[in-house]
């Protein structure tokens, strides 16, 4: 999953490829009506986990679900707030309407909708959507990489130069789970914080996109779900990244519950070897 690995069959032909986004696009398009609708104003409740969660989460997740469902009706879904199954045989759809929730309930434009379509349980199509920022980063593996600003013609991406760690600028969403949270233990942040030239709070799936642009070198999240690696994945190594969970395992990646993309696997497994292995409290 490196930038020198032999390019895989496409999982959709470039046509399929064109097709599909323009179905996406107008989910999203739709939704963001409801996203946008209530930003900076919205109410918020807490899940049972914690995180934030408001009607615009709920009622951007029906939208993009009615949209997938008249274009293909045969397909599952699995979504944060309405939940389904991950289907690892024939195709599956991930959502999540909102990611970054924490910074849309504080009117902070770093938030975006992530959607991806998995076949035999391998992400084959990823979108990153940045509602508030207008722009779209989107791939088909084999296909790759491409980033639209506000409806403009979509141009290819590629992830930065290979760097060292020492002069890496590398994001994180927050330090829950880390050593640098309340409660000590899990991933050794603290550790790549001094090793890398910058450690930005960037956060959620805005990292990524920037990732996948060359705008920053690495990006890192303790905690994810399927629905929030399946874009990545897809987008990630499209552009000439590569990605893995924090202890550096790249098989099974939609089913792990960290995950780390860089511009270059030495970078990567460089990352991994100061995070290390999670430890327990």
């Amino acid at each position: 999953m490196s930038r020198k690995s032999a390019p895989r069959r496409p999982a959709l032909a470039p046509g399929e490829f064109r097709d599909t986004f323009a179905t996406v696009r107008a989910a999203l398009v739709a939704s963001d009506k409801i996203t946008l609708g209530h930003f900076q104003r919205v109410k918020f409740s807490h899940k049972a986990d914690g995180s934030e969660v408001t009607v615009a989460d709920k009622g951007g997740e029906r939208m993009l679900r009615r949209h997938l469902g008249a274009a293909w009706p045969r397909d599952p879904v699995l979504g944060e707030e309405y939940g389904g199954s991950l289907v690892r045989s024939g195709r599956c759809w991930l959502i999540d309407p909102i990611d970054g929730t924490a910074s849309y309930v504080l009117g902070v434009p770093m938030f975006g909708t992530l959607i991806s379509l998995l076949i035999d349980g391998e992400p084959a199509f990823g979108c990153i959507h940045l509602s508030a920022l207008k722009e779209t980063t989107y791939a088909a593996r084999g296909l790759g990489c491409w980033l639209t600003r506000d409806g403009a013609r979509a141009r290819r991406v590629r992830v930065g130069p290979p760097r060292a760690l020492e002069v890496a600028q590398v994001g994180l969403t927050s330090f829950k789970e880390s050593d640098l949270a309340r409660r000590p233990g899990v991933w050794r942040i603290r550790d790549l914080a001094r090793a890398a030239n910058r450690l930005r709070l960037v956060g959620d799936c805005v990292q990524y996109a920037l990732v996948c642009r060359g705008a920053l070198d690495a990006a890192i999240d303790p905690l994810m779900n399927p629905w929030d690696i399946g874009p990545l994945v897809v987008c990630v190594t499209e552009a000439g990244g590569s990605v893995s969970d924090l202890n550096g395992e790249q098989a099974a990646l939609i089913e792990r519950r960290s995950f780390v993309a860089a511009s270059s696997d030495a970078l990567r497994r460089e990352i991994c070897r100061h995070v290390g292995s999670p430890r327990t409290p």
